[in-house]
This record gives structure tokens, C-alpha cells and sequence, in this order.
């Protein structure tokens, strides 16, 4: 390789000066290559000693002292005018990572025709990772060497083009200084800009600017200004753009197409997994603004687990699948492919399976937890064995028995006790499948089942029903929990006129929508009825007499609605077996009596701690009046409930997520660190990606930020500023 003279110009900056030189020495061929220092007169008296010190110490250091202060242009000019070889400008207030200059020249000597090459760094705007066009802080968990590391091996091998080179750290072929000239110190001596006039005559003369992409340098560089440094940095702007016309567009195209964000991503996602578990859930949905009981959960994970260890949510949405990265104070999605199919046409799916391998090998996944198998394929369990990785699932309905989901025949009643059932009529109504599969289905979720390291359920009676088909499965129970604070509520019905029944929650034909229908035509002036969420029955969206219709809620209000509106009991009418319900959970930490139908892990959860009644399942609305009356009635039986509930322990959230924690963080089977940076640059190649977006404090001090300024700030025209919105996250 041809030798290079690294050239330091050095203005005092002695908290940085050894640093520097020391990273330099330590991590540097300088047999090939030397050093040359110059004094930019500083005024530290602790810079020249040192300085001599080392020139002393090393044979490959050259120190050349300044009579008088000539900045930053003039000290380069000098040094490269002293070197006879390949020149790397340096800024004293770097660090560098071992084979950065072998990995530099590489990249110069490439091609022919290339002037300059800049590595990538924490602080250099265009070149900035892993938030591109601003300064990033060092990653905390990991040392600079790890980081460096990090940055080779996920590194693209390609030719990133650079409108300008960046002068805090720029390697410069002699071939190119001998055809361009120096800088220009005539106009540029005062600094800001002079890089940017050598990149773009170099341009002239057919030269490349390019980017270095398998390394990084750290560069301190202080970002506050003063005013007359501002002042210049505009001034010498307006040089450039009447020098370049061209200037604006070329690096409003950078912005806007932005090449290293894919590097960016890449980096960033590495910085995120690195020394952390990462856990894949998998889910049917995950629209969080309408929580449904499985997405609940799920997001109650997160929330109680994210802080300890990555996880991410792989679930379909408006046709393609997602990645949601939730790491401990950031969220990252991607999208990853197209759903090849909706419905249910296969069990397996190789294109799938594929980007399921990528996941696992580019996330570096631990543990993969099922929460529900809509849109997703069998491969996944095969996948996790291939990888010797932990495997979960969790059934949250009956979607294991039936792809009816709530086991309900042709939506009137549960079906599992009938004995005359036309499955295929049922399954029609219901998907788009005509024959009855039920039998098949089975079989295939039998075997699937199997394959598990734990199947887990969230109540007893879900567990009861399970193996009830599948004995050979072992299943665990796990109930959920919930977020709430102390009640105070102080429920009572005596002194009443009427008691107050509330309906949580969304009400569908499953959830007992036809019965609720029914009886609120009732009328009973002993019964005012109270619904709080949305309902697929239109009848039931207006208020009438003894009925108020409350529609939708946020989840952390329900218990202040339920007080305001002194509610004494809620209904629970579902007429298939729920296997959890978290409304009776918030019923009960509400301090509200519950009654339900006679089934499910509702009924089984009230009956076996006595908090609330229970009645057979019936179309008929007065059965269900008259039980409703009695309970008005009994008023001993009521505080009786009530001081059940008091006494019941409601499980918190952070239980739950203790309990899950505790699952994901036994018997570590695969290696934390490291990279697979092909499996990532696979998935973020293929990706039309989302990344956090920036606020706009942070998109203000990008667009004032010094360097910013001079690349590209100078009368930026508005669809640039729109650009860097949108680019940088």
C-alpha cells in the first residue's frame, strides 16, 4: 500500500491531544506510515511538552511548530506540503480503532480517479451513525473498540459516493493533491468550508469524493458557536454556492435519498441487541390503540420487560408483516415481506420461514413466544428448533381446536357439548372454507403442540378444555395481570332505588350482545343498565330509559367511570368460554361484584373465590332479570361478595412480568453477542423501513448545528429541510 502521513493540526485541545495520539500509535502500521504534528501556536503551555515528549519517544512522529497561529487551513496546507505521500488530515480530538487507516486505503486505492476518503464517525454530519446529519454520543453499552468492531463487520461492501468530503478525518491520494492544489487558504483561512471547495474542484477534475463504510472514528467535536463563527460559516456558504451551483442539489440529493441509511439502520439496530436478551413475540394484531385481550397482554409484557431485555413483535398489518423493536428507551418497526396469503390455505410457508430465519439470525432472538397463529405458519416451531433457541406459545382463545377461534356453532351456542354439529356448515359461515377440517386441524396442532418447550394457558378451565383433545401436551397456567391502583369505592346498594349494572368491554354476538339487547327492552325500573366500550349492535348505541350508553373508554379510566357512575355489579354475559377475561379482573379490583354465565374461566374465577353469582347459559332475558333483582334483594349476600373481593389479591402487571421474566431468562442457550450482519442487511435491504422519527427541538439544533451549516444549511431550500425530517429519525 502506498504510505500515508497522518497530519494533525494542533490548537491546544490537551485533554484530547493524548488520547488521540495513543489511539494512533496503538492501533496503527506505523512502519508504513507516520505522523506529523504541527503546533498551531498554542496558547496551553501543556501542549508543546507533550508534543516533544512523544516526537522524542517515537521515530515515526514529526513535529513542526508554527511561528504564528494560521488555523486549521493553513496548518493542513503546511503538512501537506512537507508530506510527499498519500496525506490523512486528522483532528486532534479523535480516537481511532484498529486496521481504521489499512481499511481507509483500501477503499481510496478501489478505483481509479478517487481524491478523498472519509470514514464513518459519531460527529460528522453526512457521515454521522448511527443518527444520520447530527452528533450521537458514544453507545453506553459497549466499549469504543466494540463499537468499532461492530461497525466492520455489518459494513456494506459498496462505493457510497459523497457530495463532500468531511475534514475531520479525510484521506487524501497524492495523485489528487498534485492535480487539485491545497486548500484554499486565500478565502478559507479562517476554517468552514475548505474541505467542501477541495471536494467540489476535485469534482472538476473528474476526481470522487468517497465513504469509507467499514469504519468509524470517534470525534468530540463541541458543537456550541459563538457568533462570529457563525457569521463565517454563512459567509463562506454563499462562497461555495456563486463557486458551485451545482452544490445545493448534490447534497439535497444525499438528503434525500440518503445511501447510508440502510448503515445507519444497521449500526443502530447493532448498538440496540448488543449484551441484551432478545425475546420475538408473535401476534395476530397489533393495532395498540384498540387492545384487544391478546394485544393487551402482550403490550403488558413489554411494558413490565423492556427495560431488561429487547423485545420484538413480528405481526401482520395491512398486508405485510412487521417487526416492532421495543429496546429499553426507544422503538424501532421495519417492515419485513408482503403475507402471501390470507385466510387459512397452508400450514407451511417457505417464503415464511425465510424471513422467520432472518429474524432469528439477524435479531439474535433467544426466546420466540407465540401469542396467536392467525397469518402465521407452522415453520415457526421447526425454525426455533433449527436454532436451538427456547420456544413458547401461549393459547389465549380455542383457535387451537377450531379456526372458528370461540368454538361457537354457527355464532348461537358453545358447541363442544352438542352431539349433532355440521361442522363444515359452521366453518362456512364463519372463513372462507367449505369442508370440515376440524378433524385435520387437530391432528396438526397435536403434533405442533408437542414440539414446544412450554404451552401455556391463563386459567385452569382453558387448560381443562385443552387437554381435554391434546392429553399428551403439558400445559402451564400463567394468569395475566393487570395495572390499577387502591380502590376506594365504596359500593353499596343500600338506600337504593335501583341497582346499577354495568357491561364492559366490546360487545359482540359472543360477548352476549343478543341477551344485552333483550334486556334493555326489559325496562325494569329496578335495573339501570350502564354499557362502557363500543358494540357491534347498533340498537344498543342509543341511550333510553334505565340504559346509558357510555361507547368507548380508555383503559386507565375504567375504574374512575365505574365509581363516577356508582356502578354496583357488571354482567359478563359471553356465551363461549372465555379463557380469561380481563374485565373481571378490573371488575374485581374495582370493587364490583360480578355475574357471568355458567362457563368458561369467568365462571370458574368467580365460583372458586366467591366474587360474585353465576347462572346456566340462557336465551332467556328474564332468567337473567330476575337473578339480577335477587342479588338487588339479598343485600347481606352482596357485602358478603364484597368483602371476598377486598380480600382477593389481584395480580399486578409487574408479577406478570416477573413471572415471564424468569421464563425468558432460564437455561440461555445461544451465544448474546456477535453479529449476523448478512442476515440483517438482508431484512433491511428488502425493507421499505420505519424508524423513530425526530422531534423537532432535535431537527432545530440538526438544521443550527455548526457542521450542518456549512454542508448544506446555507439558504437550504424548503424541500431539503422537509427531507431531513423525514431521513433523519
Amino acid at each position: 500500500m502506498n504510505k500515508c502521513d497522518i497530519i494533525i493540526p494542533i490548537y491546544n485541545a490537551f485533554d484530547c491531544l493524548e488520547k488521540c495520539l495513543d489511539s494512533i500509535i496503538e492501533n496503527t502500521n506505523l512502519e508504513e506510515n507516520s505522523i506529523i504534528c504541527i503546533n498551531d501556536k498554542s496558547t496551553d503551555d501543556r501542549v508543546l511538552p507533550l508534543l516533544k515528549k512523544y516526537e522524542k519517544k517515537y521515530k515515526f512522529i514529526k513535529l513542526l511548530e508554527n511561528e504564528e497561529n494560521k488555523g486549521f487551513v493553513g496548518t493542513v496546507n503546511r503538512g501537506m506540503q512537507y508530506s510527499k505521500n498519500d496525506v490523512l488530515l486528522l483532528n486532534s480530538d479523535t480516537e481511532v480503532e484498529a486496521g481504521w487507516l489499512d481499511n481507509i486505503k483500501k477503499y481510496a486505492y478501489s478505483q481509479p480517479k478517487i481524491a478523498s476518503v472519509t470514514p464513518l464517525s459519531n460527529n460528522a454530519t453526512l457521515v454521522s451513525v448511527p443518527v444520520g446529519l447530527q452528533r450521537n454520543e458514544l453507545p453506553k453499552n459497549m466499549s469504543f473498540k466494540e463499537y468499532a468492531k461492530i461497525v466492520n463487520e455489518t459494513a456494506y461492501d459498496e462505493t457510497f459516493e459523497l457530495p463532500t468530503a468531511h475534514g475531520f478525518c479525510m484521506y487524501i491520494r497524492r495523485e489528487a493533491l498534485d492535480i487539485v492544489g491545497y486548500f484554499d487558504e486565500k478565502t478559507f483561512g479562517k476554517g468552514y468550508g475548505e474541505e467542501n471547495d477541495f471536494s467540489f474542484r476535485a469534482l472538476d477534475y473528474g476526481f470522487k469524493n468517497i465513504l469509507c463504510p467499514n469504519t468509524i472514528v470517534y470525534h468530540k467535536e463541541s458543537q456550541s458557536f459563538s457568533e462570529k463563527r457563525a457569521k463565517l460559516v454563512e459567509e463562506h456558504g454563499k462562497i461555495l454556492q456563486e463557486r458551485y451551483p451545482v452544490y445545493n442539489t448534490r447534497v439535497g440529493l444525499w438528503c434525500q435519498n440518503f445511501p447510508i441509511k440502510k448503515i445507519c439502520e444497521n449500526i443502530d439496530y447493532q448498538i440496540k441487541l448488543h449484551n441484551k436478551k432478545n425475546v420475538l413475540m408473535l401476534i395476530h394484531d397489533w393495532d395498540i390503540n384498540h387492545l384487544g385481550g391478546t394485544t393487551m397482554h402482550v403490550y403488558d409484557i413489554v411494558k413490565a420487560n423492556r427495560k431488561k431485555m429487547n423485545i420484538h413483535i413480528l405481526a401482520p398489518s395491512n398486508g405485510i408483516y412487521k417487526l416492532y423493536s421495543y429496546f429499553e428507551d426507544s422503538e424501532k418497526v421495519i417492515n419485513l415481506k408482503a403475507i402471501d396469503n390470507s385466510g387459512i390455505l397452508s400450514y407451511y410457508n417457505n417464503s415464511y420461514k425465510k424471513m422467520l430465519e432472518d429474524v432469528i439470525e439477524g435479531f439474535r432472538i433467544n426466546t420466540i413466544h407465540i401469542h396467536h397463529m392467525i397469518s402465521h405458519y407452522f415453520d415457526i416451531i421447526d425454525v426455533a428448533k433449527m436454532h436451538n433457541i427456547k420456544s413458547i406459545i401461549t393459547l389465549h382463545d380455542l383457535y387451537a381446536l377450531c379456526p372458528t377461534i370461540n368454538m361457537l356453532y354457527k355464532m348461537e351456542e358453545y358447541c363442544i357439548p352438542l352431539k349433532d354439529k355440521k361442522c363444515d356448515e359452521c366453518i362456512h359461515m364463519k372463513t372462507s372454507l367449505r369442508n370440515n377440517i376440524v378433524p385435520s386441524w387437530q391432528e396438526e396442532w397435536n403434533k405442533f403442540l408437542q414440539k414446544f418447550d412450554r404451552v401455556i394457558v391463563p386459567s385452569e378451565n382453558t387448560k381443562k378444555i385443552i387437554n381435554g383433545y391434546y392429553k399428551n401436551v403439558d400445559i402451564e397456567v400463567i394468569e395475566h395481570g393487570i395495572e390499577y391502583e387502591e380502590n376506594n369505592y365504596n359500593n353499596s346498594i343500600e338506600e337504593k332505588d335501583a341497582i346499577d349494572v354495568a357491561i364492559v368491554g366490546v360487545v359482540s354476538i359472543h360477548k352476549g350482545g343478543n341477551i344485552l339487547k333483550e334486556l334493555v327492552k326489559v325496562n325494569n325500573d329496578k335495573i339501570r343498565i350502564h354499557l362502557f366500550g363500543a358494540t357491534e349492535i347498533k340498537e344498543l348505541e342509543k341511550s333510553r330509559n334505565n340504559y346509558i350508553y357510555h361507547g368507548r373508554y380508555e383503559r386507565k379510566n375504567l375504574p374512575k367511570l365505574l365509581k363516577e357512575n356508582n356502578i354496583n355489579l357488571i354482567c359478563l354475559l359471553s356465551i363461549w368460554p372465555e379463557t380469561y377475561s380481563y374485565t373481571l379482573t378490573e371488575s374485581i379490583a374495582s370493587n364490583i361484584p360480578v355475574l357471568s354465565f355458567n362457563i368458561g374461566a369467568i365462571a370458574d374465577r368467580i365460583s372458586k373465590n366467591d366474587l360474585g353469582w353465576t347462572i346456566p347459559i340462557t336465551k332467556n332475558v328474564k332468567e337473567l332479570e330476575k337473578k339480577i333483582e335477587d342479588i338487588f334483594d339479598n343485600k347481606d349476600d352482596f357485602k358478603k361478595v364484597l368483602k371476598n373481593i377486598n380480600d382477593y389479591h389481584v395480580k399486578t402487571i409487574e408479577e406478570m412480568g416477573k413471572d415471564y421474566y424468569e421464563i425468558y431468562n432460564k437455561d440461555e442457550l445461544i451465544e448474546l453477542n456477535g453479529t449476523n450482519s448478512e442476515a440483517m442487511k438482508r431484512i433491511i435491504e428488502k425493507s421499505c423501513y420505519t424508524t423513530e422519527t425526530v422531534s423537532s427541538s432535535e431537527a432545530a439544533w440538526i438544521m443550527n448545528s455548526l457542521r450542518w451549516k456549512i454542508v448544506s444549511k446555507i439558504k437550504v431550500p424548503e424541500f431539503m429541510k422537509k427531507i431531513i425530517r423525514k431521513v433523519v429519525r
